[in-house]
């Protein structure tokens, strides 16, 4: 989505993204968890792809994210290495789509998610999942097959 943001945004709402991390910054500030800000800058980013599917999908996605925002925030707000971290991360999406950059923008985002998953890790909130390797030993057959002799 932030790839398609940063081929297609306006200088308007670029604009808006920016003022919309501003607001987050303030409902901090004012102690409030600052969700609905939260919320309000990613629906930004999903508008400025200019595809009203990425708007329907994110209208519909929020019913869950807003309980998983209240965590994240929460979580962030216990420290503020954590908090400093996302507002970075935030501030890098919005340059990479301001700059017109889809590869950054990709990554950023990217970054900002796997970042947040590791921040609920640390934070205790989340276990840590452990990465699958690759496999090295051959993959055990779904079916069994009976072998057959002859005598």
């Amino acid at each position: 989505i932030a790839a398609l943001a940063a081929e297609r945004a306006t200088r308007s709402q670029i604009a808006g993204m920016r003022r919309a991390l501003k607001s987050i910054d303030l409902a901090v500030a004012e102690g409030r968890d600052g969700v609905a800000e939260d919320l309000g800058f990613h629906r930004l980013i999903g508008e400025a792809t200019g595809n009203p599917q990425f708007r329907l999908l994110l209208g519909f996605l929020e019913q869950y994210l807003r309980e998983g925002m209240r965590i994240t925030r929460g979580n962030e707000a216990r420290r503020s290495d954590f908090m400093q971290a996302v507002q970075h991360e935030h501030h890098t999406i919005v340059e990479a789509i301001a700059a017109r950059d889809p590869v950054a923008a990709r990554h950023c985002a990217l970054t900002h998610i796997l970042q947040g998953e590791q921040r609920l890790v640390e934070g205790g909130v989340i276990a840590g999942r452990r990465r699958r390797a690759a496999r090295t030993e051959p993959a055990v057959p779904t079916t069994t097959s009976k072998k057959r002799t002859t005598p």
